[in-house]
């Protein structure tokens, strides 16, 4: 039985890859991974602790449903095999859990559920009240509706919003590899925030997902700064749930960030979409980073693209590098227009994080 001492809370995100085999001509689901994974978290939840699924699977079953070869190209395909996919993925997870008593309850989020901070806030209730029935929450992007604009990117990076709008002590990254490798093959047990890892990372999604291991890694390193801990490891192999549960040594693990994020700045920071720049001065950039500043009109020099107030913005110095991001006091028209006049904040630093925050 698993004594979940340290993990109270574990958000767990299985990608396409661990949840599927390699069947000759098409695709297939692994199945005796998905009860296996099942049977694990279910001695996690009937020992207190409570567990969040977030799991690929939908197009993937869907190109198996269809006996397809690999996965489509166009949009329109890979969201027709998602909607085809997204019920029996459901179905099959409800059967796993079924065989240990425990209940299961879909949640299909898109960005724009993220990026409304109302919108979040009712997620966050709607995750909370399935936790307290005992249910535990399957979720997954809704990729039948998925564009460019609202898509979450893939479900490393939602695996990471969702852990830290839920509150979660940790977050397991599953995989088909057995944690980041260097470049002699062998896992780094560890990772910290002043790691170069860019020379480690063979990238590349695989043919029934859209993350890789870079995903899992810039994922992981958002995570650990909202105060979560992160391991990436092999979701092939038994007992792997079990370990990163009990924090034991597998895998690659990222130690939560002491000085973390808050809710909110992690919002600002991680999940929402910059919508335009605005370039300041040096006089601006001095104060925005090293003395904690607003953004006043005076300092801007420049302003890119069309956005509404409230929306998030870059910061770029003269040189075009992001130094901060913030949600605007003012839309593109009216910085414009008092671009370089005395003024109230465009940006109020309780609003903005800068690089070095991030």
């Amino acid at each position: 039985m698993i004594e979940v001492d340290q993990s109270k809370r574990i958000v767990i995100k299985f990608g396409s890859g661990v949840l599927t085999l390699d069947a000759g001509d098409h695709l297939q689901i692994d199945r005796n991974v998905v009860y296996r994974a099942a049977s694990e978290m279910a001695e996690i939840v009937s020992n207190g602790g409570q567990v969040i699924v977030v799991s690929s699977g939908a197009i993937a079953l869907g190109i198996e449903e269809q006996e397809l070869s690999e996965r489509p190209k166009a949009l329109a395909d890979v969201q027709a095999m998602a909607a085809v996919g997204q019920s029996l993925l459901m179905a099959l997870w409800r059967e796993a859990f079924a065989r240990k008593n425990i209940r299961v309850g879909q949640v299909l989020l898109t960005h724009s559920d993220l990026s409304d901070r109302n919108r979040y806030l009712n997620v966050r209730a709607t995750l909370e009240s399935l936790l307290s029935y005992g249910v535990v929450p399957v979720v997954n992007e809704n990729d039948t509706v998925m564009t460019d604009e609202i898509t979450v990117g893939d479900n490393d990076n939602l695996a990471t919003q969702v852990a830290k709008l839920i509150g979660a002590d940790t977050l397991a990254l599953l995989s088909t590899v057995d944690g980041v490798l260097d470049k002699t093959g062998s896992v780094i047990e560890k990772i910290g925030f002043e790691d170069n890892l860019d020379s480690l990372v063979i990238g590349g999604p695989s043919k029934t997902g859209r993350g890789g291991m870079d995903s899992k890694i810039a994922s992981a390193r958002a995570a650990a700064h909202g105060g979560i801990s992160v391991t990436i490891a092999n979701g092939k192999l038994a007992g792997t749930i079990k370990q990163i549960a009990l924090r034991q040594p597998i895998g690659t693990f990222i130690k939560a960030e002491e000085n973390k994020l808050g809710t909110r700045k992690h919002w600002i920071a991680y999940t929402l979409k910059a919508k335009g720049i605005i370039t300041v001065d040096k006089g601006a950039e001095e104060a925005i980073v090293h003395s904690g500043a607003s953004i006043l009109p005076v300092g801007i020099t420049d302003v890119s693209g069309i956005f509404d107030a409230g929306e998030l913005i870059a910061i770029h110095n003269d040189n075009g590098d992001e130094i901060a991001r913030g949600l605007t006091r003012l839309n593109s028209q009216d910085i414009e227009k008092h671009m370089g006049d005395k003024g109230e904040p465009v940006i109020h630093r309780d609003d903005m994080v800068t690089a070095i925050e991030r």
